[in-house]
């Protein structure tokens, strides 16, 4: 048994260190040291265009990746996630293989985008928008000409098309 000491303590050495590697690896938990949740189950892999007010972040844009297995225990892990950083959960809406969550927490609105397996190998990309309530601009109406039609012409919205003939 005394030759196969050494390669044991190795090998435990070895589970350790690997372990521990394994530990540290995870992704963190608020994006910035912030009050904002990183997605559950994804990893940042870029975030843009910051901007902060005191200590708090008002604004923030990251996007993930990851290997989404059940986009309905991660949707409820980032919903639990940003409920207990007191966020508000304002709205989810499903579509297609793409769900979308809005929050609220005081004077700012988040919007996470999690689509599943968008990516090839076969990955998940989400994206995560912060923005100060007053930044987000009102939805604009389409614009229609002002000018007045003539007889022998007719205004129509870009898009749409004249009835057929018949």
């Amino acid at each position: 048994m005394r030759p196969f000491a050494p390669i044991i303590f190795t090998l435990v050495l070895f589970a350790g260190a690997s372990s521990f590697q394994t530990g540290c690896s995870s992704q963190p938990e608020m994006v910035l040291e912030s009050d904002i949740p990183n997605v559950a189950g994804f990893d940042p892999i870029i975030t843009r265009d910051i901007e902060r007010s005191g200590d708090q972040v008002t604004s923030v844009e990251v996007i993930y990746r990851g290997d989404l297995k059940n986009s309905k225990d991660n949707i409820e892990s980032t919903k639990e996630r940003f409920n207990a950083a007191g966020w508000e959960l304002v709205s989810q809406q499903a579509r297609g293989k793409t769900t979308i969550l809005n929050f609220t927490k005081d004077s700012r609105k988040a919007r996470v985008d999690i689509a599943l397996n968008q990516i090839e190998p076969m990955m998940s990309p989400a994206l995560l928008r912060v923005r100060s309530i007053s930044d987000v601009d009102a939805p604009k109406a389409p614009s229609v000409p002002t000018t007045a039609a003539t007889t022998s012409q007719t205004i129509m919205p870009e898009g749409f098309a004249p009835p057929p003939n018949k």
